[in-house]
């Protein structure tokens, strides 16, 4: 299960995320962190609470980035916590993303 909670200030989006972002989730995740994309210049993805992430999940984040990149804009990742940061380190993948 996954919750996303959208924190707005002017062109800035936080969007708040609790839970595990995988298979299951990471549709309705997508759908939601690229509807955030199209509206905010920079767009924070706070991952204190993601206790864990997928394959799935991890596509989510660099669809995001690059969705991100494409338009001029900044996607940030915050807080993100040992057990995800290690996923994103094994994988090669913790250099693409920025953090706040």
């Amino acid at each position: 299960m996954l919750k996303i909670d959208l924190v707005r200030q002017d062109r800035e989006g936080e969007l708040i995320m609790t839970g595990e972002l995988d298979a299951i989730t990471s549709p309705e995740a997508e759908t939601i962190v690229n509807e955030a994309a199209g509206r905010f210049d920079r767009l924070i993805l706070n991952m204190e609470q993601v206790n864990y992430v997928s394959s799935a999940g991890l596509r989510v984040l660099k669809r995001a980035n690059s969705a991100m990149r494409s338009k001029g804009g900044t996607l940030l990742l915050k807080k993100v916590n040992k057990p995800v940061m290690e996923v994103l380190e094994l994988t090669g993948l913790a250099v693409i993303f920025k953090y706040a």
